[in-house]
């Protein structure tokens, strides 16, 4: 039953930034859209960096941070913003 957890967790995790920046994305908002990727990015490499050397997080914890909520939502907003540009892309070509 624990596993089944786990994979809502990283469903949750990766969903919420999947919506977000598709309607982001959508209404021609990309500024925030790159600065969410950004910023997962960064958290990514931080706690990368904490699996190897002392920072004041266990390494383990850490690796687990990583995989379990920021690979997930890293994927999820990347995979929502080039939705939205296309979807974008394709009410633009509709406009017309």
């Amino acid at each position: 039953m624990g596993g089944l957890w786990i994979i809502a967790g990283m469903t949750f995790c990766a969903l919420v930034p999947f919506v977000v920046q598709v309607r982001l994305a959508r209404a021609g908002k990309f500024g925030p859209v790159l600065s969410v990727l950004a910023v997962l990015g960064a958290v990514a490499v931080i706690l990368l960096y904490a699996t190897a050397k002392p920072f004041g997080i266990h390494p383990v914890q850490a690796m687990a941070i990583l995989l379990l909520a920021v690979v997930p939502a890293g994927l999820g907003g990347g995979a929502g913003a080039l939705l939205g540009k296309l979807l974008r892309n394709r009410d633009d070509r509709r406009s017309r």
